[in-house]
């Protein structure tokens, strides 16, 4: 017996060792990771480098280049300079335009796709001429870096109006950007200690994709990036949500006096903000993006419950107190993702919005851009 479970056993490793590359999504990933100790299907390198005045910001003059959300999300980013000697990169076409409006904002505004899938790249075409818009957005930041990038790259083009991507983790991003270099390791962090199948999953791609299979959870993964792996899973559209990351509930919850530190920075952020785009007469308008799980909390909020859910909502509700607090005019995407219930808008395993998402957030933010007398109706092109 124990003879034919080991030749059972060799079977099914060398089964899956040769069909490895044809697995679906996170199995093949799982496989990789067996065989070679890389999840991804392709070598590639961060294209943000660590800023003290932003935390991170994108490396200018890329061309093409391949970046990873998750090992099944990938996209190619083209960065460039604005002016020559900016020392950041953005990815947005070069200024040879009016420009009608800049974008600042975190990776919500830069997109976890390509470019021309990306929300702020197809709002222009909701209005007749097109819309003039510079993308300004940079990965891991907060409020206190859009309010510095608004300062040195968006005032010197003065725009009419200035769109203020915010998604919840903003204010733990500005309390880590007011800690940069001091390495702090606040008591109330979540952690995730490596499993103990991990030696395993390792060394046999039977394991790692048996386990993968029967969890979802990826192997290999540090107590880092553990945070960013979803704890549950539900069928959406005939896709399957993965949520509920370690992540999201720390950086969210605004129980957390971090974040509560952060909420204060962000104040002072888009108070600075507001007052020198009102300066050069122009207008600042807020787009607030919320989280995969309050999109579908019909479905996510019976596995996760309600108070895990309610941390997710609590940093939502902080920035809508600040738009009522600074007379800030913003519109909160919440409605119109949930208009489409049956449709997977956030990637199965990434917390961005998939390509679908962003198409669905640029043409209920051109709508509301109208209705708020941001844009002047006569430009409006139609849906």
């Amino acid at each position: 017996m124990l003879v034919n479970v080991a030749l059972v056993a060799l079977l099914l490793e060398g089964a899956l060792r040769l069909a490895a590359d044809r697995l679906p999504g996170r199995l093949a990933a799982a496989a990789r990771y067996a065989q070679t100790g890389q999840l991804y299907a392709q070598d590639w390198t961060p294209a943000w480098q660590s800023n003290p005045d932003h935390t991170y910001i994108l490396k200018p003059g890329l061309t093409d280049v391949l970046q990873y959300g998750s090992p099944s999300v990938s996209f190619r980013l083209t960065t460039i300079e604005l002016w020559a000697g900016g020392g950041v990169g953005f990815r947005t076409r070069p200024i040879d335009y009016f420009v009608d409006a800049v974008v600042v904002g975190d990776s919500f505004g830069l997109c976890f796709t390509e470019q021309a899938a990306c929300w702020v790249e197809q709002l222009p075409g909701y209005f007749v001429p097109p819309f003039g818009i510079v993308n300004l957005s940079q990965p891991v930041t907060g409020s206190t870096s859009h309010a510095r990038i608004l300062a040195d790259f968006g005032a010197p083009l003065r725009p009419p109006l200035v769109i203020w991507q915010f998604f919840g983790n903003d204010f733990n991003d500005d309390y880590g950007l007011s800690t940069f270099g001091t390495d702090p390791a606040p008591a109330d962090a979540v952690t995730a200690a490596p499993g103990p199948g991990d030696w395993l999953q390792r060394h046999s791609v039977a394991a790692a994709v048996l386990a993968t299979a029967l969890t979802g959870a990826l192997p290999g993964l540090d107590g880092s990036a553990r945070l960013f792996e979803e704890a549950y899973s539900v069928p959406v559209g005939g896709e399957v949500l993965r949520f509920g990351a370690p992540y999201e509930q720390q950086a969210l919850d605004m129980a957390l006096p971090r974040n509560q530190a952060g909420l204060a920075l962000s104040r002072q952020a888009l108070r600075a903000a507001r007052e020198q785009v009102n300066a050069w007469g122009g207008r600042l308008a807020v787009v607030i993006i919320p989280t995969r799980e309050e999109v579908y909390a019909p479905l996510t909020e019976p596995i996760m419950g309600a108070a895990a859910l309610d941390k997710l909502r609590s940093a939502r509700a902080a920035m809508q107190g600040l738009c009522v607090e600074l007379a800030l005019p913003c519109y909160d995407a919440l409605a119109a993702l949930q208009a489409h219930p049956d449709e997977l808008l956030y990637y199965s395993d990434d917390m961005h919005l998939n390509p679908r998402g962003n198409s669905v957030l640029a043409a209920a933010l051109a709508g509301w851009l109208v209705e708020q007398g941001l844009i002047a109706p006569e430009r409006r092109a139609g849906d």
